[in-house]
């Protein structure tokens, strides 16, 4: 990753203040986007014609509802110089979510597991995030020793990166799609 020497902060953006209340948290909605299709959705993340082609195409696959978190990035630090003891390299992102569509997923877990091929885009309540990097995908499908507990796919997403998501408005897209 990138070395930060002291004294390059000549390009620091204005803070943004007075937005119209809060986001609610959870993760809410997620999709995750071929790494080939992620160019063409990122250039128009808005545009629901340029998801619905990226869906259609089976380049995006949605997850309309799902609960989980997201850890907002932890600090990958790397030696310092000079004065510094340590330089910030990047962060590493993992969100974890729910999938509550147990029955019938098997093979598409199976397939995507492990899969570096795609962008994994999630939202709260209005606002929707896209890694810029390709994302790890990791599920399991544990059961509880308890009769009234469902049983979900639960998915880990990682992925390392120097930048925060991109966010946007959540286009109205997270549907179930059957072709």
């Amino acid at each position: 990753m990138a070395y930060y020497p002291s004294g390059c902060d000549e390009n620091i953006q204005e803070h943004s203040c007075g937005g119209c209340g809060v986001e609610l948290a959870r993760v809410r909605r997620a999709a995750f986007i071929n790494k080939t299709y992620y160019p063409t959705l990122i250039a128009d993340a808005e545009n629901v014609s340029v998801w619905n082609a990226g869906i259609a195409s089976g380049a995006i696959i949605i997850i309309p509802e799902t609960q989980g978190d997201y850890d907002g990035g932890a600090p990958q630090m790397g030696q310092g110089y000079g004065d510094s003891e340590e330089t910030l390299n990047a962060y590493l992102f993992t969100a974890m979510i729910k999938d509550p569509n147990y029955a019938g997923n098997r093979n598409f877990y199976n397939s995507i597991k492990g899969s570096r091929n795609f962008h994994f885009a999630f939202a709260s309540e209005t606002i929707l995030r896209i890694s810029d990097e390709p994302v790890t995908i990791i599920p399991t499908n544990p059961i509880a020793n308890d009769l009234k507990q469902e049983v979900v796919w639960d998915v880990q997403v990682k992925w390392t990166s120097d930048n925060f998501a991109d966010e946007y408005d959540t286009p109205d897209v997270f549907t179930c799609y059957v072709p």
